[in-house]
Formats: structure tokens, C-alpha cells, sequence
């Protein structure tokens, strides 16, 4: 199982993004990571030919594989809904990892028992503005 944003494991940080402008405002070699909207296509297609690594929100199994086909690195899901996505994910041997998203270090073996990739702290987050 992936940690990220662990207090007592030393990970990658995540960088949440809103416009063109914030993904300029990230440092080199991040992990950008945005919600998978509609509106937000635009950036997504940006990071993908700019060859920028990058986490999707997602709350949907359908979600999920159009993330997976856009190339994300990574799907954040709601932990209520990451036992059917992870499902989808192993059926189709996503090269995307299923991260559950917690708020804190309790809600980590409810994850661990859902066998999802991998968990997301919410301190591994750091939001970027424009």
C-alpha cells in the first residue's frame, strides 16, 4: 500500500490546482492533482502534453476509467466509494493507482481493509492559487 502525506514516511507532495496559472507555480517534477470536471478538461489536456504527472478527484467507477484513459498517475476516490473503483481498476489493470482519501491517521485501516493502492493524507495536499 502507497502512504502519502504519512507523518512517519517521507513522500512525495501533491500539488491541487485550479488554472493554467497555479500548474506555473508548481516546483519541477510535481504531482499536480485537480478534480475531474467538465471544466477542467482543458488543464488536464495541458498537463498531458506537457508530460506533468497528475491525480484526478474522482467519485465514480465511470470516472475512473475516463481518468485511467486520460493517463492520470493517480485516482483520489472518497474511501465509501474505493472498494467498487478498485475493483474496476484490477479488472482492467489500470496502470493508474486508487488512492483513498483520509483526513486523518483513524481512518487508515478502514483502507487498509478495502485494499485500495494505496492512501492520501490531506496533508499531502498543498493547494496552489493563481
Amino acid at each position: 500500500m502507497l502512504l502519502f502525506g504519512h507523518p512517519y514516511i517521507a513522500s512525495e507532495t501533491f500539488y491541487h490546482i485550479e488554472s493554467l496559472e497555479a500548474i506555473r507555480r508548481t516546483p519541477p517534477n510535481s504531482i499536480v492533482t485537480l478534480f475531474f470536471t467538465p471544466e477542467n478538461l482543458d488543464l488536464i489536456e495541458h498537463l498531458r502534453t506537457h508530460g506533468i504527472r497528475f491525480a484526478l478527484h474522482i467519485d465514480s467507477v465511470t470516472d475512473a476509467v475516463i481518468g485511467e484513459n486520460l493517463r492520470a498517475t493517480y485516482l483520489i476516490v472518497n474511501p465509501k466509494a474505493g472498494i467498487e473503483i478498485q475493483r474496476v481498476a484490477e479488472h482492467y489493470l489500470f496502470d493508474a493507482k486508487v488512492l483513498g482519501y483520509v483526513e486523518d491517521m483513524s481512518s487508515l485501516e478502514k483502507l487498509i481493509d478495502l485494499r485500495l493502492d494505496g492512501a492520501i493524507f490531506a496533508d499531502a495536499i498543498i493547494k496552489i492559487t493563481s
